[in-house]
């Protein structure tokens, strides 16, 4: 799989705006979906929904920080651009769980002796569990 793109453009109030994907915005978006099956969310949870539209189109200051006095009007969205932005927010996480996934059993195949060691050591302690 190809890693989605790191910039969409799109017209907010007939203006041309970039959206740039950077990690803290990638992790704002991990923690509120949760997990790779709660993805659909994005979709059809209207909360989670709005959530996503906000944390990639609020305006940040030079730290990343949302400029809270400063806010995106929804209404000011196409229904097109809309869903060019949850699609990209979907993309990213999509990319994000399941590379971490495929990291995370990467890791444990590249460690099963270590981690067949480990459960064998803590199997014989069973029967002296208090």
């Amino acid at each position: 799989m190809t890693s989605p793109a790191p910039t969409l453009n799109i017209k907010i109030a007939d203006k041309s705006a970039d959206v740039t994907m950077v990690f803290g915005r990638l992790n704002e978006l991990a923690e509120l979906v949760g997990s790779f099956e709660r993805l659909p969310e994005v979709d059809f949870h209207a909360p989670t929904r709005t959530a996503v539209l906000d944390i990639l189109l609020s305006p940040r200051d030079e730290r990343g920080r949302r400029i809270e006095s400063e806010t995106v009007n929804l209404h000011d969205l196409t229904i097109e651009d809309a869903e060019a932005v949850l699609d990209f927010a979907k993309d990213h996480l999509t990319d994000f769980f399941l590379g971490r996934l495929e990291k995370h059993l990467a890791s444990l195949k590249s460690n099963g002796d270590r981690l067949t060691g480990v459960g064998s050591s803590l199997s014989g302690l069973v029967p002296s569990a208090s």
